[in-house]
């Protein structure tokens, strides 16, 4: 078998926090093995801490100011418009791509990858925003993968529906994606990999530390013996953290009630009376077999006015269920808040300003606070695309979830009664071990910190635009990453956006895992 020199693991939504009890307890060794003989520390997300933008702030080393991505969804205010730039996903290079102008690199599984770009030597597309053709590029390993494996990117069922059948099918994708990887390098002669899964965050958010969270985490821990070896690094990361939910703050609805937001949801509202809602759908198109026909033949205006369960629109749906002619302000799930205000208008800074304050001093029933601090948008982002950033981003409190939806009654609810058990968090997991990594914990490390940080371990020069350092501790003294100064590189190829995208399906899908909230 032909090994890479250089494994990453990527565990959506993975943190300590959740794992260490098992870790203790004995139920996951290797990664055990890891965190004690390697090194460890807290991984600080970009805001929010969310999938989509974080694994490609990850891949890029840059803030999505840079890239244009913010959340699950962008508010263009000037448009009048809530859409996902999803052209914008290869608008830089992913780093992996530099490793492979020297070395054969193999990607499987990473958020944000579709269509996956030309690489030598190979890339698998990842959920939830792939699909089950068109996955892997070259074609060849496409074609391998569904021979081989029936190869699948996109799950079928729901939590909200069958919570048994979901488990094991997330179960068997992530068991896939490490059966898939392995057998891939068997073929190709790969001297790095980067294999993510990203369905485990579904049970995060909706078993939180139950057994059937536990059996993912030990279906890992049971794949990662094998690349254990004294000549390989092997490292654990995740693009946030997860933690159990206490509330629910409805931000659009507290933007609604302190009168910064207005809706035209009248025929919404209609359709939630009378039981026509989203999970309505989706179950009678699902027994029928039509699901995914009805979605490409229903006219997009009348998709965008049926509400879910509980009266609320999500995300592109949001568009023509705002009053955007009296709204000053309309919020995304996790915290980016956008502002309709121009900002040369004397009114900008002193309703930002409100705003910002109000959620300061916010607490929910129990009087816990719902966010630990809220930044001025300039304060988290720069870049090109920074003109279109949320003006207020929320980092929100421990323990408290922000849905991003609108039409909600009240502004907290209990979060059990909307399926989700925990919610992102700003700190996910960093572990590594290997004969160029340094043993002990670090005190802090950025997510956007070990683009420049791999590319210098394989000798390769960073682009002086990343906004993440290299991190020269994480490395053991004598080795060769340890000793050599890093190399930089001034110009690089930037791609241009592509054709604007519109993905029929993303938005069923992540109605699916929850990330429409």
């Amino acid at each position: 078998m032909s090994w890479p020199r250089t494994v990453v693991v990527g565990i959506d939504g993975g943190h300590f926090e959740l794992i260490q009890p098992w870790v203790e307890a004995g139920h996951l060794p290797n990664i055990k093995q890891i965190i004690d003989q390697g090194t460890a520390a807290d991984l600080e997300s970009v805001l929010p801490p969310v999938t989509s933008p974080n694994w490609k702030a990850y891949a890029t080393g840059r803030n999505p100011g840079q890239f244009g991505i913010f959340w699950w969804e962008n508010v263009d205010v000037k448009a009048e418009r809530v859409y996902y730039p999803s052209e914008r996903k290869n608008r830089y290079p992913d780093f992996w791509e530099y490793i492979a102008e020297d070395e054969p690199v193999g990607v499987v599984g990473v958020p944000t990858t579709y269509p996956p770009k030309s690489v030598d030597s190979f890339i698998v597309a990842g959920a939830p925003d792939g699909e089950n053709s068109g996955f892997a590029n070259p074609q060849s390993v496409e074609r391998f993968l569904t021979e081989e494996f029936d190869y699948r990117v996109i799950k079928e069922n729901r939590m909200v529906d069958d919570p048994d059948a979901t488990t094991a099918e997330i179960l068997d994708l992530i068991d896939l994606r490490f059966r898939a990887a392995k057998r891939l390098c068997d073929e190709h002669d790969i001297t790095f990999l980067q294999l993510t899964t990203f369905y485990i965050n579904t049970l995060h958010h909706f078993c939180w530390d139950d057994e059937e969270t536990r059996r993912a985490w030990e279906l890992i821990d049971d794949h990662l013996g094998e690349f254990l070896a004294e000549d390989r690094n092997v490292i654990l990361m995740s693009d946030h953290g997860s933690n159990k939910i206490r509330t629910a703050f409805h931000i659009n609805t507290w933007l609604e009630q302190r009168g910064f937001l207005h809706l035209d949801s009248g025929i919404a509202n209609s359709l939630h009376r009378v039981g026509l809602t989203t999970d309505t759908l989706i179950r009678i198109t699902s027994a029928l077999g039509i699901r995914s026909l009805a979605t490409k033949l229903a006219p997009q205006f009348l998709l965008n006015q049926i509400p879910d369960g509980y009266g609320e629109i999500k995300r592109e749906s949001k568009t023509d269920n705002i009053d955007w002619g009296r709204t000053e302000a309309i919020a995304s799930g996790q915290g980016p808040i956008y502002l309709t205000i121009d900002e040369d208008s004397p009114q900008y800074d002193e309703v930002r300003e409100s705003i910002r304050e109000g959620i300061l001093e916010l607490t929910d029933p129990d009087g816990n606070p719902v966010a630990d601090a809220v930044y001025r948008g300039e304060e988290v982002y720069h870049g090109e695309y920074s003109d279109e950033a949320p003006d207020l981003v929320i980092d929100q409190a421990r323990a408290v979830h922000i849905p991003g939806g609108i039409g909600r009654d009240k502004v907290f609810t209990d979060p059990a009664t909307d399926g989700w058990r925990a919610e992102n968090k700003r700190h996910g997991l960093f572990a590594a071990i290997g004969p160029d990594f340094a043993t002990g914990v670090l005190d802090s490390l950025s997510i956007l910190d070990l683009a420049p940080t791999l590319l210098h371990l394989h000798n390769c020069h960073v682009p002086e635009s990343f906004d993440g350092a290299v991190r020269t501790d994480l490395f053991a003294d004598g080795s060769a990453a340890g000793d050599r100064e890093p190399m930089f590189r001034e110009k690089e190829v930037i791609g241009t956006d592509g054709d604007e995208a519109v993905d029929d399906n993303l938005q069923s899908r992540l109605s699916d895992l929850g990330y429409l909230e």
